[in-house]
């Protein structure tokens, strides 16, 4: 009688196990594989091993050493866990300030990290007083549009902008999205200077926003966070005073708890 497998099984894809197989034999213990080594290893015949090979190093998870004629972990593999490691004591050290943050407020507040041309949602922590975000942890959103990411897209120059939006559109959320990349830097600029991002109904209706950044030992910008509010209870003259210092404040002792010292 034949055997059959569970029926989760028939949703895995055999060619991603095989790959995910070959890149867990890259060990402290064994950085460096040869090809035929890698096909003994894993007992499957030269030719598929070098298409997987082939593949991962074309997406930069392997890189290729001609001399040596071996493999081993690329910068984007060692990347996925480096970025891993520190999301998770990033989210760890913000958490308690972004709690206190949230009490003084009553606002939802968010924590997030720039993806390229998104913005990815960390830790986000429900107002209390005043529910208007049910943002979820992992959520995308564009980040020329949005607070959390104009903060994280502030420092880079008109050039380094373009070569980021080469070929894309910015696409406009509302009236006052910048659809052109000189407009945005200019709003960047600006917002550098005063050290946080303004929004009111700029990406939500009836939302405001603030948002500023947070820096590593190094005063790199590595994260952002902002807090959300319903545009009937916090004006701008409140969103620009108090409440922007409290979100100065956290900001400041996370990137302390971090290692920046500026």
């Amino acid at each position: 009688m034949m055997e059959t497998s569970p029926p989760e099984n028939r949703y895995i894809v055999p060619g991603l196990v095989r790959g995910m197989r070959l890149l867990e034999q890259f060990t402290h213990k064994q950085q460096e594989w040869r090809l035929s080594e890698l096909a003994r290893t894993l007992n499957m015949p030269r030719s598929t091993v070098f298409r997987l090979v082939h593949t991962l190093e074309q997406l930069k998870y392997l890189e290729h050493h001609p001399q040596r004629k071996t493999y081993q972990l690329g910068n984007r593999v060692l990347n996925l866990g480096f970025e891993y490691l520190a999301s998770q004591e990033l989210i760890e050290v913000a958490r308690p300030f972004l709690t206190t943050l949230n009490e003084k407020t009553g606002c939802s507040v968010h924590l997030g990290v720039l993806d390229e041309r998104e913005v990815v949602y960390l830790l986000r922590i429900a107002g209390r007083q005043h529910l208007v975000s049910n943002v979820g942890v992992g959520t995308r959103f564009p980040a020329h549009a949005t607070t959390l990411g104009r903060v994280l897209l502030s420092e880079l120059s008109l050039q380094e902008l373009n070569h980021l939006y080469e070929g894309i559109e910015l696409r406009r959320i509302t009236e006052q999205t910048d659809t052109t990349v000189q407009d945005l830097h200019q709003r960047l600029c600006a917002e550098h200077q005063l050290g946080y991002a303004l929004s009111l109904s700029a990406f939500e209706a009836g939302v405001v926003s603030v948002g500023t950044r947070i820096r590593d030992a190094s005063g790199k910008i590595i994260a952002a966070i902002n807090i959300k509010g319903p545009e009937t209870v916090f004006d701008r003259e409140a969103l620009e005073g108090k409440i922007k210092d409290l979100v100065l404040q956290a900001a400041e002792a996370i990137s302390n708890r971090m290692g920046y010292r500026g």
